[in-house]
């Protein structure tokens, strides 16, 4: 068959079956949230977003904890049965049940530090008592996106994440103009609960339906998934919300965390292009699990392609660093250059690596593999953050970031090799 029929095939195959709505919509997402941020660097002094990075980092803290995890177990559970809508229907109904119990815990824990909590940063702890609600509206879209992933809706999916990051900008950055830091927080919330509401309303996606019954080795099953991936998910994330926080302690100041804070963001909005590959893929290899074979050619495709593409970013980043910095968020941040530039380094292994090879270890339910590695990261990430900050200040921190994501990416993508191996051996 020539090459010309079997590549039209394939892009066909992907068409059909919503890569691209899932690549254009994350592309999408990322240029609004990017534009969002430099929206709001420039509506806000950097004091004030300082203070409001400081309390955000804090909640974001809180918030690896969110829904005790049952959005991965209800992704990985409803992505093994896809063909099964009622069992999707009942896992998501559940586990949003279950989530929002649990995200009450959370709630009462950031309000009990807003309020009794001498934190470092003047300010912040207001701002976490006006965000203390936040867990509930969040939890919901979450939940509404998993369903839509499992069930494989990728166009459904697409459209909702646009919607919902655009109207994260429109209204964060239209509040923010008016109220300052407690503007930006109330566009969240009107942002958030109006995505839950046009997924019910639009695309009927219901997960808080009481009449569906959830069987009781349903329940371990999602229970045990979703408690091991929060432990896992939140060890992994902490190695980023912990340079803020823990520089927020050595040097307490507002410019020094906003000026961190500006130089994560492009390198983080960056990590869309692995992160809209994993959403893609994950359902198909959850799906082809115990076939180690097909595991390991479509996993050795993925990173062929995706290193020379990261590769080529990370450089362009490097290089250009002063210029991107001043062109997008000025002057004042170019003491960030330095920083930026480390992280993006840190893009190009995390994007490469980490990400996919994490995320492709849940779908071979190897957790308590993926607990191990984040128990080691969390480990060396504070020991070094403690280190690198006293020696190096913030510079410090994104190096700590750097080697961390360095020891988890070698662990988890030799685990992940392994295992596909052996999977194709035993087939």
């Amino acid at each position: 068959m020539p090459s010309s029929v079997v590549n039209n095939k394939k892009l066909m195959i992907l068409i059909r079956t919503g890569f691209f709505h899932i690549f254009g919509s994350s592309v999408i997402n990322k240029i609004i949230a990017f534009m969002s941020s430099i929206v709001l660097v420039r509506i806000l002094t950097k004091q004030e977003y300082g203070v409001f990075t400081y309390a955000w980092n804090i909640y974001s803290i809180v918030l690896l904890f969110n829904g005790m995890g049952t959005d991965s177990g209800v992704l990985q559970l409803a992505s093994e049965k896809n063909e099964d809508t009622n069992f999707a229907n009942r896992t998501s109904n559940y586990g949003t049940r279950f989530g929002i119990r649990f995200n009450v815990i959370l709630m009462i824990v950031l309000l009990s530090i807003g309020l009794f909590v001498p934190l470092k940063i003047e300010g912040a702890g207001r701002l976490l008592c006006f965000l203390c609600l936040m867990p509930i509206p969040q939890l919901l879209y979450q939940m509404t996106t998993i369903y839509m992933r499992s069930q494989k809706l990728n166009r459904e999916f697409a459209r909702l994440t646009v919607f919902n990051t655009a109207l994260l900008f429109i209204s964060s950055a239209t509040m923010a103009w008016g109220f300052r830091e407690i503007g930006l927080i109330m566009g969240y919330y009107i942002a958030y609960f109006t995505s839950y509401i046009v997924g019910y309303v639009v695309y009927h996606i219901s997960i808080l339906n009481h009449s569906q019954h959830f069987g009781k080795k349903d329940r371990y099953d999602l229970l045990k998934i979703s408690f091991i991936s929060m432990l896992n998910n939140g060890l992994s994330q902490a190695m980023y919300l912990l340079d803020i926080f823990m520089l927020g302690i050595a040097n307490p100041q507002e410019i020094m965390l906003a000026s961190y804070k500006v130089a994560t963001m492009i390198p983080t909005a960056l990590t869309f292009i692995p992160t809209a590959l994993i959403t893609y893929l994950y359902p198909y290899f959850a799906e082809h699990r115990n076939n180690g074979s097909w595991c390991l050619q479509a996993y050795k495709k993925v990173l062929l392609g995706l290193s020379g593409t990261n590769f080529i970013i990370a450089i362009v980043l490097f290089l250009e660093a002063p210029l991107i910095i001043q062109l997008f968020f000025g002057a004042q941040y170019l003491d960030a250059v330095p920083v930026f530039r480390i992280l993006s380094l840190n893009y190009f292994i995390s994007g490469t690596f980490r990400i996919i090879s994490g995320n492709l270890l849940v779908t071979q339910r190897k957790l308590t593999f993926n607990f191990f590695v984040a128990v080691v990261s969390s480990i060396a990430n504070v020991i070094a953050d403690y280190l690198f900050i006293q020696w190096w200040g913030s510079l410090g921190a994104a190096m700590a970031t750097v080697l961390v994501v360095v020891i988890s990416s070698i662990l988890s993508t030799g685990y992940l090799v392994h295992i596909f191996y052996r999977n194709r051996i035993v087939k």
